[in-house]
């Protein structure tokens, strides 16, 4: 039977450190020479199951270790922070290196600190599904990192067949009104992805106009949708109120909903740049007061002066922005 663990980490220390190798690969050569030649057969195979290398790791604390031993290639691994599960992978490997750890996560780490229990894992699917939803399976509150009770990995197993139906049905799955998968974190993969296939090269200068073109149209959203909301919102965007017209978009508060899709309820007029950040998830709004909500990281960036500022809707009530569309983007979101 396989085994699930859970991994919190809400510290500055621990997103910087997921930073470093959950949400981007470690450098292939960092893991290769800190590692002994009899395991480099291992590690091949590995980074080639997970598309590169990610790894996390545990401080040498005793529940931590028992429960490293216990953990076994194929198992689980779900790492959260912030009321939400971040990433979803499965086990590859795993090993006991120091100075792996400190080439991973940092030299200076105290010997308490460093993550050298470390353990290989698939590259991570982006998730933003809040622990409330899956509080009958999984546990909301935990710790740096805990195994889920065997009893409740049967159940699971009985109820939905098996672990993997579990993860299909209530983690991966992106339907309207379902758990969505964290969008910003989908399109690093597609980077990474396209970046291995150079997708991004252009065979030709003409070719290369066409296909900047082309994601312009596509960006600015259906043109029949996207005149009707230039003029409900009168040429200008709905949240910092620019009228530069060739920067304006589109945007669809949920990409598909129904026979209301293309409804002006269904969109707001926004900046280019904001029209990316809310297909993100990092920008949403509070239907109690109709203002911006940010995401933590763009409290630390210049878009922090946008943060609590009330949007403008259109005169005519029809025509204004669904608050029922509003705040499921938000829960999706998780803002």
């Amino acid at each position: 039977m396989p085994r699930i663990f859970v991994a919190g980490g809400d510290s500055p220390q621990d997103r910087n450190d997921a930073e470093k190798s959950v949400v981007h690969p470690v450098d292939r050569q960092t893991v290769i020479r800190n590692f002994s030649d009899s395991t480099y057969p291992e590690l091949i195979e590995i980074e080639r199951h997970g598309h590169g290398f990610f790894a996390w790791g545990l401080p040498p604390q005793e529940a931590h270790i028992e429960n490293w031993f216990l953990m076994g290639k194929g198992d689980f691994l779900l790492m959260g922070h912030k009321g939400a599960y971040r990433h979803y992978s499965r086990v590859l490997g795993r090993y006991q290196n120091e100075r792996a750890a400190r080439a991973i996560w940092g030299e200076d780490v105290p010997a308490e600190d460093l993550r050298q229990y470390l353990f290989f894992i698939s590259e991570p699917i982006p998730l933003g599904q809040p622990y409330a939803a899956l509080a009958d399976y999984l546990p909301q509150n935990f710790g740096e990192f805990e195994r889920v009770d065997d009893a409740v990995v049967k159940r699971m197993e009985m109820d939905y067949g098996s672990v993997e139906r579990f993860v299909r049905q209530r983690l991966l799955t992106n339907s309207a009104g379902g758990p969505m998968l964290d969008i910003s974190g989908m399109i690093q993969l597609s980077e990474r992805e396209l970046a291995r296939l150079q997708a991004f090269d252009p065979d030709s200068g003409k070719s290369g106009r066409n296909q900047v073109i082309e994601n312009i149209l596509r960006r600015r959203g259906h043109p029949a949708f996207r005149q009707q909301l230039l003029a409900a919102y009168e040429y200008r965007c709905a949240l910092t109120n620019s009228n530069a017209l060739d920067a304006l978009e589109a945007a669809y508060i949920l990409p598909y909903r129904g026979k209301f899709t293309h409804e002006p309820s269904n969109g707001l007029l926004l900046r280019s740049d904001l029209h990316t950040l809310f297909d993100l998830g990092k920008l949403a709004v509070d239907t109690r007061t109709m203002t911006a909500v940010m995401a933590d990281d763009l409290l630390e960036s210049s878009y922090k002066l946008l943060a609590g500022r009330p949007l403008r809707f259109p005169k005519s009530p029809e025509l204004r922005p669904s608050t029922e569309a509003l705040d499921l983007h938000r829960r999706l979101a998780g803002l």
